[in-house]
């Protein structure tokens, strides 16, 4: 049992560092195509694109119908009979969802029209991206088991080869042709690249068409509520976008989008810890209760100290990284992805603890969670007659915080330790954050570029540092605990 569990230990910081890794390798690669695209791509497009993700991305999370949570959770997760119903139901998913997209394209399409004429073309965008869902739908089980597994490795592999793919269309298609296929060409490359690779992953692995009822009751047993917690979490995520689509031109909403984009860095670390680390750790103790939450307060901590490290850093340079690097119709990012910040702290901390219910099995209250988070799109349409977009910002972020508060309720044991948690990393984040932010405004109003960027360096040294040093040593701590 013992080393069983060193070898557990040892999965989850292997599958760690290639997540952290992987991440990182991966935002080098985006940044450098999305600075390529910014000199050869208008904001106008950018835009556009970013209408296009938000259905884009709805139809790859409903094909999913919680069919990876449910391989790495259920205890049939390797029965070939399983695995052969849960692929032909995301399949069948895939196909549905195209067909809604070509059907949702004119509707949408004219109704972003009103404020911005150009959106007319999502009526033709939208069915060829939609077309994404039907292959995505043919992605092999493979994958999540070997999430289930934790081996990372692979995994981390294969998203940066699809990135690779997805990133040499994308800049390649716009010097030839600057329009917002290249983005769309891109996208659709890379999902067939996975799509393939997905089933040579694994040699030996084949999945085919087949059903089995016991199975299907079992998916939907636990994938109903996913799905519905899958579609509010759409909701929450892509709202400000919709909203902001029917309030902003779609150049203003392009400039949000590449500020959103780069302020979620610390976002999807948390998430991809949390959904590829995580989870199926915590579902290896979903038996075990008070020891399935020993282990997600000392997992929780040390992915505080590296979210919190990475949000304080890219608020702090976010203004001159924009202004130097990017082309001057994107500087107004910069302060935009500022405000953003507070948003996406928000974010980390309920997402550092909602794998629990669901490990737990309760994917019930992961559904009404993100019901409460999308409550913060009310506050945020009260923000945006306030304040404009930092006020419609600052309302997107109460949502979170509710939905923190409501999955409290569904954690059986130290509720208050979990609180406590969240509440001191928010006080550290502000308090570092908050001052380094307004020393750095501060110096730009005398000092040159070099000396901004001097400041900045030392700024941001600190905390991404002092993080390091301590997520090594409570990862060293938890070595030496078992020994």
């Amino acid at each position: 049992m013992k080393n069983k569990k060193k070898s557990l230990k040892l999965l989850a910081l292997t599958g760690s560092i290639w997540t952290l890794g992987g991440y990182g390798f991966s935002q080098v690669l985006r940044l450098g195509s999305h600075l390529v695209l910014a000199w050869l791509l208008t904001p106008q497009i950018f835009g556009l694109m970013a209408l296009v993700k938000v259905v884009q991305q709805g139809l790859s999370m409903f094909s999913d119908v919680g069919i990876n949570p449910s391989i790495i959770q259920n205890a049939r997760g390797d029965d070939p009979v399983f695995l052969n119903t849960a692929w032909t139901i995301q399949v069948i998913r895939g196909a549905a969802l195209w067909i809604c997209s070509c059907i949702l394209a004119w509707p949408l399409a004219a109704l972003f029209a009103r404020n911005d004429p150009a959106a007319w073309q999502l009526m033709y965008i939208l069915p060829v991206s939609g077309f994404g869902a039907v292959l995505a739908g043919f992605n092999s089980t493979a994958l999540a088991t070997l999430n289930r597994n934790l081996q990372i490795g692979r995994i981390t592999m294969l998203e940066l080869a699809s990135q690779v793919v997805s990133l040499t269309v994308m800049v390649t298609w716009a010097l030839l042709r600057p329009t917002v296929w290249a983005m769309v060409g891109g996208v659709l490359a890379s999902i067939v690249f996975k799509v393939v690779v997905s089933h040579l992953i694994v040699p030996g692995c084949r999945v085919k068409f087949g059903w089995d009822r016991q199975c299907v009751n079992e998916l939907f047993k636990f994938g109903k509520w996913i799905f519905l917690s899958t579609l509010f979490t759409f909701l929450a995520m892509n709202l400000d976008k919709i909203l902001l689509g029917n309030l902003l031109s779609l150049e203003e909403l392009g400039i949000y989008s590449i500020a959103l984009v780069f302020a979620k860095v610390a976002l999807h670390v948390t998430t991809r810890l949390g959904g590829t680390v995580l989870f199926p750790v915590y579902s290896k103790f979903r038996k075990e209760p008070e020891k399935m939450i020993s282990v997600a307060l000392r997992a929780r901590e040390i992915v505080l100290w590296a979210g919190g490290a990475v949000c304080i850093s890219f608020a702090v340079v976010s203004p001159l990284f924009f202004e130097t690097l990017w082309d001057p119709r994107y500087h107004q990012a910069g302060a935009i992805a500022q405000w953003l910040a507070l948003y996406i702290w928000a974010m980390i901390v309920m997402l550092t603890m909602d794998r629990i219910p669901l490990a737990l099995g309760n994917s019930r209250a992961l559904f009404m969670a993100n019901v409460w988070r999308c409550g913060g799109i009310v506050l945020a349409i009260g923000g945006y007659r306030i304040a404009q977009l930092p006020g419609f910002i600052m309302g997107l972020a109460i949502g979170p915080v509710i939905a923190h508060v409501y999955l409290l309720r569904h954690v059986p044991i130290e509720r208050r330790a979990i609180l406590i948690q969240g509440v001191r990393f928010t006080l550290g984040v502000l308090a570092y954050g908050v001052p380094a932010v307004l020393v750095t405004v501060w110096l730009r109003e005398f000092a040159n570029v070099w000396s901004q960027a001097m400041a900045v360096a030392v700024l941001v040294g600190l905390p991404l540092l002092v993080s390091a040093l301590v997520v090594w040593k409570r990862i060293r701590g938890e070595f030496a605990r078992e020994r």
